[in-house]
Formats: structure tokens, C-alpha cells, sequence
């Protein structure tokens, strides 16, 4: 069994992880492990943070090699610091990552994942030629890339048919690839990615957005709730699966970067040529998915997302499109605390 190596940003090419004879390990924010985080970090801090922390501290994690950390906000780059504090025997690579996306960022992003490759492969004690990296890295995207166009495809049909079940089983595959390999989520991908059973009437169809929304089980919840989830974009979800143009620049450490910068962006990096873009995908997808309404689900003190959602819904009412936005932590009693006002949009959409 291959050494897992941790990570807990979208931005972390899994395939990179794979190429240097890893298994990636997403620390996800669930856990039973007390709340210890306050000791090393600020109580009002984001929870993902906080609950992976906590993770790191009661020693709920699998045996990891190392730790990838992604300086995707102040507070991720916090938990890269604390983590030195609570585990510090583990390696740990912190990658920065530009905030807008233009040549400089381009160029600037393949340099970092080019660093996290030779990094990694050191760490397995692996030492190969430039080409003999490229080769293996080469391989992984294209199993990724299988993968990607499976979920794409699966994920397509979610706004054409209500099908029960449809959208945690495509969330369980994503966890696969993010948890265990990309090998053993494609081989579910093949066998038992397309809906089953007859499609259901009655359901409200709704886009979903926003930044981690992780557990299959959720999405259970929203059918019980009367809710049909057409579509989301979310960094555990389809900002995850991203497909890489292994021909898009001149070498794969910039076609990979390329790939990630020009996939439909988290509220943390932003199209400087294009101010608001957020704001018209969600609506573009919105439509796009048949969606009648939009949910919007981030977590409590993510300054970047909340800054963005007045132009978000702005967007949604030039459209006019139903908009309810919720804010929570990373567990399931919080969204069974937003049931009621869940319950109430369906009921608004009359579907």
C-alpha cells in the first residue's frame, strides 16, 4: 500500500500526489476529536481550519509521509504554521498560489506545482530524469482525466432527470479520488456512476454553491427536503475534478496550472480581466442546469466568499432567480438546523 500524502485544498493536483508513488489523503473536516484547535489558533477562525487542526492534534489521521498546505487564505496559511507547532515531525510543503489569473500567474502557479513534484519525489526517495518524471505525471492526468469526463458526464444528467441517490454517489466517487485513488474511484466511476431507478417528479431543481460541502449524506438531506440538486460548484465537488489539457502550454507543469487557473474559480482567486465573473458563473450555471433556484452554503468567517455574495445575489436578481444563502460550520447538525428555511425555498419555487 502506497504512503498517503495530506492535503486540503481543490488546488492540489491529485495526479502530481500519484506521479511520485503516493496516495492522496484529504483531511477533511470530520471528526469526533475534541475541540483543541482555540489552543493554537483564534476561536472566530474558519472551521474547516479549526476541525482539521483538531484532527492533527488528536492524531485522527491515517500515517501520512507529509502534508501539502495550498495559501489559499490567511487562515489556511495559519493551519500550515500551527501544524509545525502540533505535528512537528511531519514534512510539510506550503505552496503559494496567485490571486489572479494572467501569464504572470500562469507561469508563477507551474513553478510551484514543478516544486511540489520534486519535492514529493524526494520524499519517496525516488530519483529520476526530468522525462522519467514527465512520463509518470503524464500517465496519472490521463487516468484523472477518464475519471473528470465520467463525473462530468454523470453530473450532466442531474439536471435533466431527478434520480434519488444520483448526487451523494457522485460526491462518494469524488471522495474516492481525494481519499483513497484515483484508480479506485474510477473503477466505481465505471461501474455505477449512471443514476438508477426511474427519475422522480415533484422535486424543486437547485443549483448549489459555495466552498466545502463534502459528506454524500448531505446531499440525501436535501431530497428529503424536497430539493432536486441540478448542479454545484463547490472546491469538494466539481471545482475538485478538474480535467487537465496536458497540450495547453509548453510543458505539463503549465498546462496542469493552466488547467486549475482557467477552471471555474473559488471566491479566493479572481479573473482581474474579467471583475465580477464569480457572480455571472453561478448564474451561467444556474441556467445552464435548469436550476429554478440557488442555495448558497459557505462556511462561518470566510471573508471571501461573504464579501462576494452582495454581487452574487445582485446577479441572481437581475435574473431573477431565487437566491437563499446559509452559513454553517462542517457538520451535519448544522445543516439539519437550516431544514426549515431549506424546506421553505422548495416550497417558494412551487415546483
Amino acid at each position: 500500500m502506497n504512503k498517503k500524502i495530506g492535503f486540503t485544498c481543490a488546488y492540489t493536483p491529485v495526479p502530481l500526489i500519484e506521479a511520485a508513488g503516493f496516495s492522496p489523503f484529504r483531511v477533511f473536516p470530520e471528526s469526533k476529536a475534541p475541540d483543541l484547535s482555540g489552543n493554537l489558533l483564534h476561536d472566530n477562525l474558519c472551521p474547516h481550519v479549526k476541525k482539521v487542526l483538531d484532527r492533527a492534534i488528536a492524531g485522527d489521521l491515517p500515517d501520512l509521509e507529509g502534508m501539502v498546505f495550498i495559501n489559499s487564505c490567511d487562515s489556511m496559511r495559519r493551519l500550515s504554521d500551527a501544524w509545525h507547532e502540533a505535528r512537528p515531525d511531519d514534512k510539510i510543503i506550503f505552496l503559494d498560489l496567485p490571486s489572479g489569473i494572467n501569464s504572470l500567474s500562469l507561469d508563477f502557479l507551474s513553478k510551484e506545482y514543478k516544486r511540489l513534484t520534486e519535492t514529493l519525489f524526494k520524499w519517496n526517495n525516488k530519483t529520476c530524469s526530468s522525462k522519467e518524471m514527465t512520463a509518470r505525471v503524464n500517465n496519472r492526468i490521463d487516468t484523472w482525466n477518464l475519471l473528470a469526463a465520467l463525473v462530468k458526464k454523470s453530473s450532466g444528467k442531474m439536471s435533466k432527470a431527478y434520480t434519488k441517490g444520483h448526487a451523494s454517489l457522485i460526491q462518494e466517487i469524488i471522495n474516492t479520488a481525494a481519499t483513497k485513488s484515483v484508480d479506485k474511484a474510477l473503477l466505481m466511476a465505471q461501474n455505477k456512476i449512471d443514476p438508477q431507478g426511474d427519475a422522480r417528479q415533484g422535486a424543486a431543481p437547485v443549483f448549489l454553491f459555495g466552498n466545502l460541502l463534502f459528506d454524500p449524506k448531505v446531499y440525501d438531506l436535501f431530497e428529503e427536503w424536497n430539493i432536486n440538486v441540478t448542479g454545484n460548484d463547490f472546491c469538494t465537488s466539481s471545482r475538485f475534478i478538474t480535467p487537465v489539457d496536458k497540450n495547453a502550454c509548453d510543458n505539463i507543469f503549465k498546462s496542469i496550472a493552466a488547467s486549475y487557473l482557467n477552471n471555474t474559480s473559488c471566491a479566493r482567486t479572481m479573473d482581474t480581466s474579467k471583475p465580477g465573473s464569480i457572480a455571472m458563473n453561478i448564474v451561467q450555471q444556474a441556467k445552464e442546469t435548469n436550476a429554478k433556484g440557488v442555495i448558497g452554503f459557505t462556511l462561518k468567517f470566510c471573508d471571501p466568499y461573504l464579501a462576494r455574495i452582495p454581487m452574487i445575489r445582485k446577479a441572481l436578481q437581475k435574473e431573477s432567480i431565487p437566491f437563499l444563502m446559509l452559513e454553517g460550520d462542517c457538520t451535519m447538525g448544522c445543516m439539519g438546523q437550516q431544514q426549515t428555511r431549506i424546506e421553505a425555498f422548495a416550497e417558494m419555487l412551487e415546483v
